[in-house]
């Protein structure tokens, strides 16, 4: 785990204290693993493991931000974050009322407006109960949903989030080229996985996720025992999680040689993402970097059916985020936007899907996935 450094933090509070003054807000409430992260430097130990602790961060409008954990986290709280005010709690039966009422009496907030995560692909990271529980305790306060706000924040990201985000997509990168020239006949699904699994901490970074397709049109939720067949398109959408920020990308292999009906069809495709991708510049309409996708696949004649709805999206602290790369969605290109572009077709024998994970610069884009896209062929 990386640590934040003060004077990032110290940024990303100066700017939301102007969007919170912009709204009327007096401060931020934030429960949800993402936005403690983002806002206290704090990295919540295996959140998904269990939910009796939660974890806040409240963040004043023109003041430092403090952070209140659960005693058992807060030696790594100490540690990880560089708030100078982290206090704990110790009830594990319900919400920690007394110490959060403490807290924003004496912030001077109980009559407050406060903007909580309460709206578009936002969470709170506590029960609909104790946010009640928490309601009832601080009758003078006005909840106001503050999704808007927190997602103009993260949208954009720092030079220090970005170098994180590079160094997920290069372990990333040295995953595919580590595990696909090693395929076999007699392989399994399953031995795929785990050297999937043992790749990416070699590489540096902490293991994500991996969605794979095998000679079929269908995810596989889980990885079998089933042998690898000689031929099959191995199509492989993989994951990586460097100091809390993550990367998203496919590539794919066959064992033995490709056939060409299926290298046709992957060249196309990432033809199809590159029409895209040259188009990436500050002031572009989110939906013209679709069009374009959509004008090469018709060239093509091809018709893109992976992930209706969208082509693509934001990355981050979460693997999927703002902004949505859709049609619908004219929403101009700024700098320090991270976001995968993935056009793609599902065909009767698996994914044909070359995704790419771009951050928007000052005069144009960076390829975080600049290595290999090519079908690997053992």
């Amino acid at each position: 785990m990386l640590a934040t450094s003060r004077a990032e933090i110290a940024a990303r509070q100066a700017r939301a204290t102007e969007l919170m003054l912009a709204q009327g807000l007096d401060a931020l409430l934030l429960t949800n693993e993402a936005n403690v992260h983002y806002f206290s430097g704090y990295r919540p130990f295996m959140p998904w493991a269990s939910t009796t602790r939660p974890f806040f961060c409240l963040a004043p409008a023109g003041r430092e931000a403090l952070l209140l954990v659960h005693d058992v986290w807060s030696g790594g709280a100490r540690a990880d974050s560089p708030l100078r005010d982290i206090r704990t709690f110790s009830e594990i039966d319900g919400l920690p009322a007394p110490l959060l009422s403490e807290t924003f009496r004496a912030q001077g907030l109980a009559q407050g407006r406060v903007g909580v995560e309460l709206g578009a692909e936002q969470r709170l990271g506590l029960s609909y109960q104790d946010f009640e529980t928490l309601q009832a305790a601080l009758p003078g306060v006005a909840w106001v949903d503050a999704s808007s706000l927190i997602w103009e924040l993260r949208l954009i990201k720092s030079a220090a989030e970005i170098a994180r985000l590079r160094q997920a997509c290069h372990a990333t990168e040295a995953a595919f080229a580590a595990v696909f020239p090693e395929l076999r006949p007699g392989m399994t699904q399953r031995e795929l996985e785990l050297r999937f699994r043992a790749a990416i901490p070699a590489a540096g970074a902490d293991f994500g996720f991996i969605a794979p397709t095998f000679g079929s049109a269908s995810y596989t939720a889980i990885c079998r025992d089933t042998p690898l067949q000689p031929g099959a398109l191995i199509w492989v959408d993989l994951g990586a999680v460097y100091g809390g920020y993550w990367s998203d990308f496919s590539r794919a292999a066959t064992i033995g040689p490709a056939g060409d009906a299926q290298r046709a069809l992957w060249q196309q495709i990432h033809q199809v993402t590159q029409a895209g991708v040259a188009l990436v510049r500050p002031g572009r309409p989110i939906a013209e970097i679709v069009a374009a996708c959509q004008r090469e696949a018709q060239q093509l004649d091809l018709e893109m059916n992976f992930a209706a709805g969208r082509i693509g999206h934001g990355i981050g602290l979460m693997l999927t985020e703002p902004p949505h790369i859709a049609a619908f969605n004219p929403e101009p290109l700024r700098p320090g936007m991270v976001f995968t572009l993935e056009p793609g077709i599902v065909t009767p024998d698996g994914m044909y899907v070359v995704e790419q994970n771009l951050v928007v610069t000052a005069t144009g884009y960076e390829l975080l996935t600049p290595g290999r896209w090519q079908i690997w062929e053992g």
